[in-house]
């Protein structure tokens, strides 16, 4: 009899044993399969958040390269240039006397003739003055030289054969670009008298010309 419960007491702690190694085994298997879901998801939330970063840097470009430019591609052409206008040098003898101011300038030379044994022709010409020696006798165009020289307002007084002349500077202005100085020729003879406009203006003769001077116009 006591065999028989001693044997019935093992039975019941190997029965006892094997329960508990069986429950081990299962809580073992339990614990395995939560750290292996606990992982999966660590990696889905890591592999995520890698996409969620890489998606915005894909869409604004970033480390995309650069397409390369096409080699049959036109060079572009540079704008033309346009060079400044040149500009154009005007000279003296581009001033012209006006019909009217010939037709005065006639009737005081005509003015001026005076008969004369001994001159040339047998005619003075009292209306072209007459200078003391200076330093622009025998110079060419020296009477505008002279007047260029004088200040606004001098007179000038010459005597000729009949007549007494003088020469006045009345003005300085511009005058289609030059700097000009109006003149007044006058002669008086008798009581009687005439006159002229008279004009000189500081530039370069024409094209031959390399140094401004003072040339009469009329």
């Amino acid at each position: 009899m006591q065999a028989v419960l001693r044997a019935a007491v093992a039975v019941t702690a190997l029965l006892a044993i094997v329960n508990v190694a069986q429950a081990q085994g299962l809580l073992k298997r339990l614990a395995d399969r939560a750290v292996e879901k606990v992982e999966q998801a660590a990696e889905k939330i890591a592999e995520d958040a890698i996409n969620g970063l890489a998606r915005p840097r894909e869409e604004a470009g970033v480390g995309e390269e650069a397409p390369a430019p096409r080699q049959d591609a036109p060079a572009a052409t540079p704008a033309p240039v346009n060079p400044p206008p040149a500009i154009k040098t005007r000279y003296i003898d581009s001033l012209k006397t006006p019909p009217d101011i010939e037709a005065k300038k006639a009737e005081y030379n005509k003015f001026g003739e005076v008969s004369c044994n001994d001159c040339e022709g047998g005619v003075e010409l009292d209306g072209r003055p007459t200078f003391p020696f200076d330093e622009f006798s025998g110079k060419y165009n020296e009477r505008a030289k002279r007047a260029g020289s004088w200040p606004v307002g001098h007179m000038h007084r010459w005597q000729g054969k009949g007549s007494a002349g003088t020469l006045a500077v009345t003005s300085e202005e511009r005058v289609e670009g030059f700097l000009c100085r109006r003149l007044e020729y006058r002669l008086e003879r008798g009581g009687a008298s005439a006159n002229r406009p008279g004009l000189i203006c500081f530039g370069l003769a024409n094209s031959s010309s390399e140094v401004e001077n003072w040339h009469e116009i009329y």
